[in-house]
């Protein structure tokens, strides 16, 4: 069973504490885990005596585990544990995107690229692995796995909500490890969300995301504030990909000092805001920077 397999208590279910401290125990984060699921269930339980077209929709929705919180017309939305739609505002995005080339990477389910699509772009490539053996995973954990979870394909929950929304976005399978002009040209603007800290080479990735850009990228991460913003002092912690695919917890310094690194010539921060999870009070600090080739 899927819910029962390995990946899914490190990764389907990516209720992540990047902030919690060492002392945090399993019953903490089984805890977590209830509260996710029930605010999964509560999104479900209020359009159960809905229209049709609710209820078609939910019919549809209700087998996939979805990341992203996705509002698909007709008062429904996917029960995600990640909502980025109250933090919209604080991604300071492009209001308008016409005549623009527009590339997600990783996009799981797709929250960004459907939302670049409706902000007016041109062309939207919406990128992700194609199974979950891609997926940087310590040795230890993917000697677990089954070879069914690891070959399990990727992409139901997108696919799901790109007919739904009559989407145009495109889906490529790739890994960002792979990613190069060669093989996916030049994009006017390049948004990676939340990827770095679950990559084993993240410097590599972020010069693979320069090597496509011929506008402008977003590179909006988790960062540890106490770990300072000075990007000649830069502080990263080695976490070794063992807890919920987590292996590096970056300062806001670091991680400019990466982007810059890799090839931008030119880096800012837009913002600095705290996000939550569905249903939690927890919150992360993430950062937004624009970053320019």
């Amino acid at each position: 069973m899927i819910r029962a397999s390995i990946l899914n208590r490190f990764l389907f279910r990516p209720v992540r504490r990047l902030l919690s401290n060492p002392k945090d125990n399993l019953e903490n984060q089984a805890g977590e885990i209830r509260q996710a699921d029930k605010a999964s269930n509560n999104n479900q339980i209020k359009i159960s005596e809905g229209t049709p077209e609710q209820k078609a929709i939910l019919h549809r929705i209700s087998e996939v585990e979805w990341y992203h919180s996705i509002d698909l017309g007709h008062g429904v939305v996917t029960p995600g544990i990640f909502d980025h739609r109250p933090f919209l505002s604080d991604y300071h995005l492009p209001e308008n995107f016409k005549d623009m080339r527009v590339l997600d990477v990783a996009t799981y389910d797709g929250f960004w690229a459907f939302e670049f699509e409706r902000r007016g772009a041109t062309e939207v490539v919406a990128m992700d692995i194609g199974t979950w053996k891609e997926i940087d995973i310590p040795p230890r954990i993917r000697s677990e796995a089954s070879k069914e979870m690891l070959d399990k394909e990727t992409g139901s929950g997108f696919h799901i909500a790109r007919d739904i929304l009559g989407s145009r976005v495109q889906r490529k399978i790739m890994n960002v490890y792979d990613l190069s002009p060669e093989l996916m040209g030049k994009f006017d603007f390049v948004l990676c969300g939340d990827l770095l800290l679950h990559l084993m080479n993240p410097m590599k990735a972020l010069q693979n995301i320069h090597s496509v850009v011929s506008g402008f990228a977003y590179i909006v991460d988790v960062f540890i504030p106490e770990y300072g913003e000075d990007d000649s002092n830069a502080i990263l912690r080695y976490t070794g990909g063992t807890n919920r695919m987590v292996w590096w917890r970056f300062g806001l310094g670091c991680l400019k000092k990466m982007i810059k690194d890799a090839g931008f010539t030119e880096v800012e921060v837009l913002s600095k805001f705290e996000f939550s999870l569905h249903g939690q009070q927890e919150k992360y600090w993430h950062v937004v920077f624009k970053a320019y080739p």
